[in-house]
């Protein structure tokens, strides 16, 4: 094995994989900063080498040191040399991590990061997809990054568009639209739930968003834009939740 990863095996293998008390997670955390910062001479690790590590040795893999130190760099490489295998590892890391999508230490938000955001993730999934359309692994970011961020929209509506503020992030309708239509040709293609509701709710309120902002100056808020047009307005709070 190579040396760079034998040595991160040993200092994680001296601790308990749970329950760590304070003391023994600072322990450790000073121990893989050393490693971190240790100089290996003369060893190169290959995507193929942290592929079969991860697979072993996923839980302890998934920690900012390793990904700063052993991943991001190797899938830089692999990028500025028009390869795409990086790219599979860095999406296939969700697998066993379904929960961490939206992650900001996951290692794709910390491969964005270290690249200065020469990247985002979605552009990252994009790459991917163009050079290999039914990558699973990608696909399902996507879904899922889509998901939250139109959950997002429409549950900050009472706190952000109804009271005047663009807290939903609403500032580009036509391509938010775009993203709608997206996430229903993904949830058809992953075949998962279709989230009826979620969809109808965005294409009602987004349109109605975009009249509202061009004639704002005659109406209160845009709750009272809602009414007045007779557009029925719900409380999202686990709307979608059972979708």
């Amino acid at each position: 094995m190579n040396r760079i990863l034998s040595d991160y095996l040993a200092i994680c293998s001296s601790f308990r994989e749970d329950g760590l008390s304070k003391s023994e997670r600072k322990q450790r955390h000073t121990m893989l900063s050393e490693w971190e910062k240790k100089e290996y001479d003369n060893e190169h690790i290959t995507i193929g080498e942290i592929q079969d590590f991860w697979t072993k040795h996923s839980k302890i893999c998934w920690n900012n040191q390793f990904s700063n130190k052993v991943i991001c760099p190797q899938i830089a490489i692999d990028l500025e040399n028009v390869g795409f295998e990086g790219l599979k590892f860095l999406f296939h890391c969700f697998c066993g991590h379904e929960d961490s999508y939206l992650n900001t230490n996951s290692p794709l938000e910390l491969f964005c990061k270290f690249r200065k955001y020469k990247y985002e993730p979605f552009q990252l999934a994009d790459m991917l997809l163009e050079h290999d359309a039914d990558n699973i692994d990608a696909l399902r970011y996507k879904y899922h990054a889509l998901k939250y961020f139109l959950e997002f929209s429409i549950h900050e509506m009472p706190t952000g568009i109804l009271n005047g503020m663009n807290g939903a992030g609403i500032t580009d309708i036509p391509a938010m639209l775009k993203d709608i239509d997206e996430f229903e040709y993904l949830s058809k293609k992953l075949d998962t739930p279709l989230c009826e509701t979620l969809i109808n709710d965005c294409r009602r309120y987004y349109p109605a968003y975009k009249d509202y902002l061009q004639c704002f100056r005659h109406y209160k808020n845009f709750e009272e834009y809602l009414k007045m047009n007779n557009i029925q307005y719900q409380s999202y709070t686990s709307r979608y939740d059972y979708e």
